[in-house]
């Protein structure tokens, strides 16, 4: 059997015009299921480069199509975010929908009652609701021959990337060790959207390559 171990990685960012936060889907951006980020993508390769020159290039794109309409792309990890505005979106989506779909499980037992980073949205105060933005690696093993998935080392694979990224995670206030079970395998979602993309591969495929 010639197995294959893949990642891809996802990235969301905010759309910003005259510091305000814009909803994506007006102005014909990709978006995170909540609309209320910008979310771009890799290809899912077991090379480093198609995955990084594919998200560089994502990112290229629609930093130019929000430089268009006078905007910019903006990776921070939080901001704080009118609540009127955050819940006109949830009532104009119907975002409850989605309030039984939380996946995330946690590899730590003290992270176990935590609320999740899967909305994205916190209470801040009684005029604002802090958003954050984060970067997603999926991981991935399959038989080259049958397509078959193969079961990877969650646990210890998760467990490696938060020790590898524990300060940039640690600054950015996300918690450590969430991932969510994915078909092709599991997406690790602790890092934070301004990550570095270059690190953030390299030690990943460390990682894979050694489990």
């Amino acid at each position: 059997m010639t197995e294959v171990r893949e990642i891809g990685i996802e990235k969301e960012l905010f759309l910003i015009g005259k510091d305000h936060i814009k909803e994506p889907k007006k102005y014909g951006f990709p978006r995170d299921e909540f609309e209320f980020l910008v979310e771009i993508r890799s290809l899912p390769s077991d090379r480093f480069y198609p995955i990084y020159t594919t998200l560089k290039a994502e990112e290229l794109q629609y930093s130019l199509r929000a430089n268009k309409f006078n905007m910019e792309l903006d990776d921070s990890p939080n901001k704080l975010v009118a609540k009127e505005w955050v819940d006109s979106l949830w009532k104009k989506y119907n975002l409850d929908r989605f309030s039984d779909c939380d996946y995330t499980q946690n590899v730590y037992p003290e992270f176990k009652d935590k609320e999740s980073f899967h909305f994205g949205r916190f209470d801040f105060s009684k005029e604002y609701y802090k958003l954050t933005a984060g970067m997603h690696v999926h991981f991935s093993s399959r038989d080259a021959d049958t397509g078959e998935v193969i079961e990877l080392p969650v646990e210890d694979i998760v467990r490696k990337m938060d020790l590898r990224f524990y300060d940039v995670i640690l600054d950015s206030g996300r918690n450590r060790g969430e991932w969510e079970p994915k078909s092709h395998g599991f997406e690790y979602r602790s890092l934070p959207a301004n990550a570095d993309v270059y690190r953030v591969l390299k030690e990943s495929f460390h990682i894979l390559r050694d489990v």
